[in-house]
């Protein structure tokens, strides 16, 4: 072997010799970027793992909270059980009495409505039938002829009321029934 085969021998393993540093070192960039992955990813498992722990601790707590809970539940209704009994047999009694003295107040209070409406009624047509007693004045001023006015007013809404409820207005319906009479 020549000298100058030699060298070229080596040149080319220098050559080889780079490019597998080369692939050496950018092989070996890839493998300590997985290992930082690697050690990241640990750390999150192991962080994760403690915090599953903990969530496990939490539900078995949660459950014997629970548990308890629920006993407690139960022995409550145990003891309600007679005692809703005992209210349901005499509240029976007590609730039929007590609606009795509720539609006794209820009547007693329509009939006090009823003798003031027709008290108000009879008011209203004894003030009518004086004031047309009087006549119609002949001065628009006249203070009788302006009340004349405003009562006759009061009629016509009442009446208007009336007719645009439907009738469902009881209270304007009597009045009107009971007085039923038109100032002049």
């Amino acid at each position: 072997m020549t000298y100058g085969q030699l060298e070229g021998l080596i040149n080319k393993w220098n050559l080889d010799l780079e490019d597998q540093e080369k692939y050496f070192l950018h092989q070996a960039t890839q493998v300590n970027a997985w290992d930082r992955t690697l050690i990241e990813n640990g750390e999150k498992i192991t962080t994760l793992h403690g915090e599953v722990e903990k969530v496990k601790l939490d539900q078995q707590r949660l459950e014997q909270e629970l548990d308890f809970i629920l006993s407690q539940q139960k022995e409550l209704e145990d003891l309600l059980t007679p005692l809703e009994e005992f209210v349901k047999d005499q509240s029976g009694s007590a609730y039929l009495q007590h609606a009795d003295e509720e539609h006794g107040k209820t009547y007693k209070l329509a009939e006090n409505i009823d003798a003031q409406l027709k008290r108000m009624a009879q008011d209203l047509k004894d003030i009518i039938e004086h004031l047309n007693t009087f006549g119609n004045p002949a001065d628009p001023t006249d203070p009788l002829r302006q009340i004349c006015k405003i009562l006759n007013a009061h009629m016509d809404s009442l009446q208007w009321i009336n007719q645009n409820s439907g009738g469902s207005l009881f209270v304007c319906e009597y009045i009107l029934t009971k007085i039923n009479l038109k100032l002049s």
